[in-house]
């Protein structure tokens, strides 16, 4: 089977190239909108992972620059001159050049994935700070491991090919890392294996903080004596959770599409699929962008809903005596004993005693049980 490039106009690359772009700068400007209106100081991890946020768009923005003159240039001469006097697009004499810029964007391609990565994980890092010893020896494991695919990806451009030249000499034997099946087979073992480690962070941490909260609603049941809680994740975690799986999955199938694309293409003598690559790095790009910047927009779309609606909370006493305070998860609290004061005069001091202490213990495990979960709403 021989595959065959991308077939689409040189202008629609351009288009898609900056759309893709133009799309994930929208979480971007919202997260950093959000940013502006917290009073208090944001951690150093929660800085860094904003400056690696726009580092990766950044280098997204070069990359594409770089593909937009590409394409501009070969719109040039593709109509213009015969298939017979052009190599890669342009006149033989221009090639080289052109080679030479497409090998510099290859680097602006692993910055951008890489600086993602990062900001997740610096990101969740500012989350795991508190989740214990063993959180953090997991989250630098996680880092040191995905430092050393970043520097394995920069070493394979930089010397798969010697001498450094053979990656744009058109003239002698043509190599290219990327265009390497051995190369890219190691590469996107790397990439994969980073995906999903970084995946496996929140996960890990949803269900320690999932066992914390059912941990601490036993306790709470024991010392109250008639308190019941249930914790489980909810439907906006569900979607969050899902969203971020399918953010992963479509960063991990365009890093495994360019690896099927090179393996069809392997034994075919110059093969140009230069549209192909750069579509799916753009898709990975993007998809990559959207993962770190989802936290952010669901944050977003809590507090517009907060404005309209201020009162988070709903307080219903049953028929039964059971008061239950509802949020994102659920506490409820026996309170019987207020009706053996009631309706006697003279036992109206002690039930509002009662009342009183009552409260403050609703609002005490109430508010942790709140708290816990809004921390796991954060991990997604």
């Amino acid at each position: 089977m021989t595959y065959h490039d991308i077939d689409i106009p040189l202008p629609a690359f351009i288009a898609i190239d900056w759309t893709g772009m133009t799309l994930a700068l929208i979480p971007i400007i919202l997260r950093f909108s959000l940013r502006r209106r917290q009073l208090q100081p944001q951690p150093f991890t929660r800085n860094l992972s904003d400056a690696l946020v726009l580092l990766s768009w950044l280098s997204g923005i070069v990359l594409i620059s770089i593909n937009t003159w590409k394409n501009s240039l070969r719109q040039r001469y593709v109509h213009h001159r015969p298939a017979s006097d052009l190599y890669y697009g342009v006149p033989h004499d221009l090639s080289a050049h052109l080679l030479y810029v497409s090998w510099i964007s290859l680097f602006f391609i692993y910055i951008a994935l890489w600086a993602a990565k990062f900001a997740l994980l610096a990101f969740y890092a500012s989350l795991l700070q508190l989740q214990g010893r063993w959180s953090r020896i997991v989250l630098a494991a996680a880092t040191l491991f995905t430092a050393g695919t970043f520097a394995l990806h920069i070493a394979l451009l930089a010397r798969w090919c010697s001498p450094t030249s053979s990656n744009w000499n058109v003239d002698g034997h043509l190599c290219s890392a990327v265009h390497d099946i051995r190369s890219v087979t190691v590469s996107t073992a790397a990439n994969v294996a980073t995906d999903l480690v970084i995946l496996a962070l929140p996960l890990c941490a949803l269900a320690l903080l999932r066992r914390s909260n059912d941990a601490l609603l036993s306790l709470s049941s024991g010392s109250v004596g008639g308190v019941t809680g249930k914790m489980g994740m909810g439907k906006a975690e569900w979607s969050g959770l899902a969203f971020v799986l399918c953010m992963a999955a479509l960063s991990i199938t365009a890093a495994l599409a360019r690896f099927v694309t090179l393996q069809l293409v392997q034994r075919v003598p110059k093969a140009n699929i230069t549209h192909t690559i750069d579509v799916w790095a753009l898709v990975e790009i993007v998809a990559s962008l959207l993962a770190v910047c989802l936290p952010s927009c669901r944050a977003f779309v809590r507090r517009s809903r907060e404005g309209s609606k201020r009162a988070s909370r709903e307080m219903a006493v049953r028929e039964d005596g059971i008061v239950e305070v509802r949020s994102e998860g659920v506490v409820a609290m026996d309170l019987n004993v207020l009706e053996a004061g009631e309706g006697r005069g003279e036992g109206k001091g002690k039930e509002e005693e009662t009342r009183r202490q009552d409260s403050g213990c609703l609002s005490v495990d109430g508010g942790t049980a709140v708290v816990a979960h809004a921390s796991s709403e954060r991990l997604l």
